[in-house]
């Protein structure tokens, strides 16, 4: 089964080349697409028609990728779901997940990967959460809620910022997660590191984790908590940076 099947997709990008490509790619699975060059255009038709998801380029000439997910989001928090493919890093993955999208590509990339991600996005909440990844888990983490911590837990609508004390977790590593809220409840699962940050000058460091799966003891309290979150934030950034 694919769930972007008769899903409206929305490809932004200012290369035809691209856009045919992507476009071509998800008819085969037959999901239905638009095509627009730059994020005015794009805005255009997320306010005429009900697009499940976006895939856009971050630079554009004639309406640049973040703006179109400002605008974006301030129609809607959670739809379309919107995932950036970009080559250049003059913004950052913080940055961009704190603007609230939920994806990021680099290009070149693997059409196949995109594929799974965006399947893995469009997914039904308890089922995507339910879906173990297969990645070797590098380290677990442990946070007990503290409002008082100088670099504080922040959750996202699909992650957290995390601080890791005097350790600095590299990106792209699968991580075990265990939450403990002020509340006593507890979230468990499995979380993909997206990006790492000096949290203070005291060598301290923090990340930008995405949350990838959840244990069943704790599943059902975990979608809850994401699905009440009212951040622009997938997952937060810093209030502060301290990176040289």
């Amino acid at each position: 089964m694919t769930y972007l099947k008769d899903h409206l997709v929305l490809v932004v990008d200012d290369e035809p080349d691209l856009r045919e490509m992507l476009v071509s790619e998800l008819q085969s699975i037959d999901t239905k697409t638009r095509e627009a060059k730059n994020g005015k255009e794009g805005i255009h038709i997320v306010k005429s028609e009900k697009v499940d998801l976006i895939i856009s380029d971050v630079r554009m000439p004639g309406g640049n990728g973040i703006e179109f997910l400002d605008e974006t989001k301030k129609l809607n928090l959670r739809k379309p779901i919107f995932l950036f493919i970009t080559a250049f890093s003059d913004v950052t993955r913080e940055e961009i997940h704190a603007h609230g999208a939920e994806g990021l590509i680099s290009k070149p990339f693997d059409l196949p990967d995109l594929i799974k991600n965006l399947e893995w996005l469009c997914s039904p909440t308890k089922e995507r959460y339910a879906l173990k990844p297969t990645s070797q888990i590098e380290t677990e983490i442990k946070i007990n809620q503290d409002p008082n911590e100088k670099t504080p837990f922040l959750m996202g609508r699909g992650g957290a910022l995390i601080p890791t004390g005097k350790d600095l977790l590299e990106a792209c590593i699968f991580i075990q997660i265990d939450i403990t809220f002020l509340n006593g409840k507890k979230i468990i699962g499995i979380g993909e590191v997206l990006w790492n940050g000096n949290s203070n000058t005291n060598g301290e460091y923090c990340a930008g984790v995405e949350f990838k799966y959840f244990n069943d003891e704790t599943r059902d309290f975990a979608i809850e908590t994401l699905e009440k979150c009212n951040s622009t934030a997938y997952v937060p950034e810093r209030t502060e940076k301290f990176d040289s």
